[in-house]
């Protein structure tokens, strides 16, 4: 009939309520005198009533963890992006930390002129490239040489760290402290984080020696 198409819209209204009081008259008289409608609209009916009794039963135990294993399985690509866009801060961090150790490999290879570091007597060779300790010397704290070697014949009462160089010691030397040597990027990296760890978190230091 020509009226159904028209009719089929006004019975979801009707069947929820909201069709006012007078509308509601109109609808149930052509329910009344239209079969192919009262019949659209029984099996309307019936089917509220399957889908508001269904509502009462609980799924079986174990359903959706057997669902989500018959869907199909992700590839690895597929959860490395599901992953990143799950935690965006923890990508802006390795981020940031990537420029942080390329800047700091970039640093390795900035310098070529020698730098020392350290408090105390000690005679600098250009010529050869070599930070020398006398015998009769005593270098108080730390010893720091950079784009050159050292020589030591006095005393270092800390540590010695070379970059880009190497230690010679003689027999009368006396040295404290470590010797670490830096002569390539991976070890840089390492020095590097070890000296910024220790300037901004100073008081790990200080729990270690307490």
């Amino acid at each position: 009939m020509a009226c159904s198409h028209e009719y089929y819209k006004l019975m979801h209204e009707y069947l929820d309520e909201n069709m006012p009081l007078t509308e509601a008259k109109k609808f149930e008289a052509h329910m009344q005198e239209c079969p192919a409608c009262e019949q659209h609209l029984k099996e309307l009916k019936k089917t509220v009533a399957i889908v508001q009794s269904a509502s009462h039963f609980e799924a079986p135990e174990g359903l959706t963890r057997e669902v989500m294993n018959q869907l199909p399985k992700q590839n690895q690509s597929q959860k490395w992006q599901n992953w990143l866009r799950r935690h965006p801060f923890l990508v802006t961090a390795a981020a940031f930390f990537l420029v942080f150790l390329l800047s700091l490999s970039a640093g390795f290879d900035g310098e070529e002129e020698i730098m020392v570091k350290g408090d105390g007597h000690f005679i600098v060779d250009e010529s050869r490239k070599v930070v020398i300790i006398p015998e009769d010397s005593t270098i108080q704290g730390d010893l720091l040489i950079r784009n050159g070697n050292v020589e030591v014949n006095g005393e270092i009462e800390g540590d010695i760290t070379v970059i880009h160089g190497e230690h010679l010691q003689a027999s009368t030397a006396r040295i404290a402290g470590d010797i670490e040597e830096v002569n390539n990027t991976m070890e840089w990296i390492w020095y590097e984080i070890k000296e910024f760890s220790r300037e901004v978190l100073p008081f790990s230091s200080n729990g270690e020696e307490e």
